[in-house]
């Protein structure tokens, strides 16, 4: 979404840093500010409920920002949720105060930062509306395609490389784990995905998105 310079200024912005796969990036509850750019890599963003739970909301990749709420208004809290590792993951690191002198130094970025986080807050409307008005199954077979990156028609076939248990997809669609053991059981008897441990492909991406509408 940046324009080349703006996305060279931020990329460049900064200090390098890697984590390994299971390393928390950000924890829920901190009172830092601090900004990452993930550059490979994906991440998931968790909550903690007070019964001890775990609760999966978002599954961010290169591009992606975390921590840019606490960043922007730096007198809101803690941290509201966690960011943990999936995979190695490479990012650049910022402060608080790094983070917001790029956007005082250049409105577009801020419009794009802005533009970015109006989408991601209408995806999570979206998932809210299709946990009331749809079916495990169909809510499932959207999230594989969100996954996927939403591949065009010359991808016929996506492998999903993306680490996430039952437990982990039934939280992002708010469905138990055994209604989404049934879907993914219907999807193949479908004959639209096969599954191996921790692996999911979709095996026609046309078929999955028009049965997913």
């Amino acid at each position: 979404m940046l324009e080349p310079h703006d996305r060279a200024v931020l990329v460049a912005a900064g200090r390098p840093r890697r984590y390994r796969r299971g390393a928390t990036i950000i924890s829920q509850g901190d009172h830092g500010d601090g900004v990452f750019v993930v550059l490979s890599g994906r991440v998931k963003v968790t909550v903690g409920t007070p019964d001890g739970r775990e609760v999966l909301l978002a599954v961010d990749g290169p591009g992606d920002l975390l921590g840019e709420f606490e960043a922007i208004d730096p007198g809101g809290g803690a941290r509201a949720a966690g960011n943990v590792a999936l995979e190695p993951v490479e990012c650049r690191a910022l402060t608080g105060q790094e983070f917001r002198h790029l956007l005082q130094a250049s409105p577009n970025l801020g419009l794009v930062i802005l533009r970015w986080t109006v989408r991601r807050l209408r995806a999570a409307d979206r998932r809210r509306v299709d946990a009331a008005s749809c079916d495990t199954t169909h809510r499932l077979g959207r999230l594989l395609l969100e996954l996927a990156g939403d591949p065009g028609p010359a991808e016929p076939a996506v492998d999903l490389d993306v680490p996430l248990t039952q437990e982990e997809l039934a939280s992002l669609i708010a469905a138990s784990r055994d209604a989404v053991v049934r879907a993914l059981t219907s999807l193949r008897s479908l004959r639209l995905i096969d599954t191996g441990r921790r692996r999911i492909t979709i095996l026609d991406v046309d078929a999955l998105r028009r049965y997913s509408g």
